[in-house]
Parts: structure tokens; sequence; C-alpha cells
């Protein structure tokens, strides 16, 4: 299985050095997608949001195949 690698750049950098085995690109994406959100979470119970955080997905090769801001995660309605 392939291994995929997280890396969060929101008000610190957080390198992912042990990654995750997952099925595909598609299931990391999933994983991406809900860190996002419960990072999301976390900085506005402190008081603060920006949507342009993201998190880089890498493969074991180090090659980046997503990106996925902050905003990604969301869908704004007014």
């Amino acid at each position: 299985m392939p291994q995929y690698f997280f890396h969060i750049f929101n008000d610190d950098i957080v390198m992912d050095e042990e990654g995750q085995e997952l099925a595909d690109l598609e299931a990391a994406r999933e994983v991406a997608l809900d860190s996002a959100r419960d990072l999301v979470c976390e900085s506005v119970q402190h008081g603060h949001l920006n949507l342009d955080h993201r998190i880089e997905v890498e493969d074991d090769k180090g090659e980046t195949l997503l990106v996925l801001t902050f905003r990604d995660a969301f869908t704004i309605q007014n």
C-alpha cells in the first residue's frame, strides 16, 4: 500500500515524518480534508481563522501530490 505524508502549514509548520499507508490518493485526500476541518475548528476555538493555511500531501519519494488549503475543506454560505 502507498505511503502518504501530511505536512501542515498553519501557524506552525509540522512535517509528517511517519506518514500513513492508504489505498490511494483519494483516501489521502479524505484524510487531509478531515485534518484540515479539525485544525480549523481548533483555530476558531482560539479566536482566529486563516483559510489560506494548507496541508501538503507527499508520497514516499518526496513528490507533492496534493495541496489542500483549509478553504478547500469547507463550503461557506452567506
